[in-house]
């Protein structure tokens, strides 16, 4: 504990970065055949894909005071609610007596080690310790960045439907360079349910969530849309249809594993997927088309599940 109060007062002297998207440049820590940078990342909960890096040569806070280093805004974070700090090279927690707790893989502490995997719990509030390679940054550096830009959906972070009158030229340019192209739907499974059973105030704190989780889960290009309530369209460039089954599937078991406690206590969240392969020279109306008649069977199917349009009788895959 000693050891940990030395870190913390070198680490006063310096002001803590609040950003978790821009943060200084980093000490990186040397581990044979893994990725070398350290970061502390917010796996579930209002906050999540929200992180900071970790420097080997300072300590951070956490909390929702606006001086810490990583920014919480879940009302169960004490506003000063924990100290990490490199020690002999591991990575040391310290609750800062906060309200309610600081656990480490289930278990209650008041100052423990972290290793890379290991879950941290600040109050309700889920994190990770982990080392990522530069790619991995950048892609969650990415994914945020896109949250925040502007002209997005307000509740989500997603392009809106207007992005629509642009696909036309997108498809163009992918069919010149003779790439397949699939449309995505994803759709809340009984998402009125859950407004009703938790207020709809969780029902947004769940779409703003699954955006998070869909655009960590798929590559930066591809075209994200908040397609109209609570279905989402992606729009896969260079997928074939089986392509795209594989990360629909992929991004199904994503959203039925994820901790939705974190938001309300017996939350449970899946969602049903809709897939189509366009065609040559396909409507981009008729494409879609197909690919919600996927989405609707899939729903009609118990839901929880990804249906293609080509596993429709004929007479169900839309028009062409």
């Amino acid at each position: 504990m000693a050891r940990l109060a030395n870190a913390r007062s070198s680490g006063r002297s310096k002001q803590l970065d609040r950003s978790s998207i821009r943060t200084p440049p980093v000490a990186r820590i040397s581990t044979a055949g893994a990725p070398a940078i350290p970061l502390l990342r917010v796996v579930a909960g209002h906050d999540a894909l929200r992180f900071v890096l970790l420097d080997k040569r300072r300590a951070i806070e956490v909390g929702r005071d606006a001086g810490c280093a990583l920014l919480l805004t879940d009302a169960s974070v004490s506003r000063r609610h924990a100290r990490l700090a490199f020690v002999d090279g591991e990575l040391r927690v310290e609750d800062l007596g906060s309200r309610n707790g600081t656990r480490v893989n289930g278990k209650d502490v008041r100052e423990g080690r972290l290793r890379p995997g290991d879950r941290l719990e600040l109050g309700n509030v889920l994190l990770r310790f982990e080392r990522v390679s530069p790619s991995e940054l950048s892609h969650l550096r990415g994914v945020l960045a896109r949250l925040a830009a502007d002209g997005r959906d307000p509740l989500t972070g997603l392009l809106t439907r207007a992005y629509l009158e642009k696909l036309p030229s997108l498809l163009e340019r992918s069919a010149r360079k003779g790439r397949k192209t699939s449309a995505l739907f994803v759709d809340v499974d009984r998402f009125k349910r859950i407004n009703d059973s938790f207020g709809h105030a969780t029902g947004d704190d769940v779409l703003r969530q699954l955006a998070r989780l869909l655009l960590f889960d798929v590559r930066e290009r591809e075209v994200c849309i908040r397609y109209g309530g609570e279905e989402l369209l992606v729009i896969l460039e260079g997928a074939d249809e089986g392509h795209a089954t594989a990360i629909a599937e992929r991004l199904r078991k994503t959203i039925e594993s994820h901790d939705w406690t974190r938001l309300a206590k017996r939350l449970v969240v899946t969602i049903s997927c809709g897939i189509a392969e366009r065609q040559p020279r396909e409507a981009v109306r008729a494409w879609l088309a197909r690919a919600d008649a996927a989405l609707y069977t899939a729903k009609r199917r118990g839901r929880n599940r990804v249906i293609r349009v080509s596993a429709l009788p004929a007479g169900k895959k839309g028009s062409t």
